[in-house]
């Protein structure tokens, strides 16, 4: 059962990866030729700035993106589990309370993303960072 799941959760995985919105690379510069499909100019020189342009592009996949999509996946996939647990084959109330952890876990994990997020960000309005800090603001 867990080999099945496993598979499941990889195949489910990687169609949500790629199914979302295409980005151009992670780093927004030194390409041979600019794309004119995505915002700036990619065939700039890097720069300090294009470091920080690189960052706030893994963040944003990795909240905005990464994160909710394994989350509803794992809510799936537990939801999947209660039902066949409910059901009274393959588990029953083992795999019922699997499934209730399940749900704690991507619920603890999604406070711990986002609320580290908050934190961060509260600290760094505090000490005088307008837009925040997750905003890169600066000349290209």
């Amino acid at each position: 059962m867990k080999k099945v799941l496993l598979k499941l959760f990889l195949v489910v995985f990687v169609i949500f990866l790629f199914a979302g919105p295409v980005y151009a690379g992670i780093v927004p510069c030194g390409l041979s030729q600019d794309d004119p499909d995505q915002p700036g100019d990619q065939a700039v020189p890097c720069t300090l700035c294009h470091f920080f342009l690189m960052l706030d592009n893994v963040f944003d996949f990795t909240v905005k993106i990464l994160a909710p999509s394994a989350a509803a996946l794992m809510i799936a996939i537990g939801g999947a589990m209660y039902v066949i647990g409910g059901s009274g084959q393959m588990g029953g109330p083992d795999l019922i309370n699997q499934a209730k952890k399940l749900f704690i876990a991507v619920a603890i994990g999604l406070v711990i993303v986002y609320g580290a997020w908050a934190l961060v960000n509260l600290f760094m309005l505090l000490i005088g960072f307008s837009p925040g800090w997750s905003v890169v603001n600066c000349s290209l």
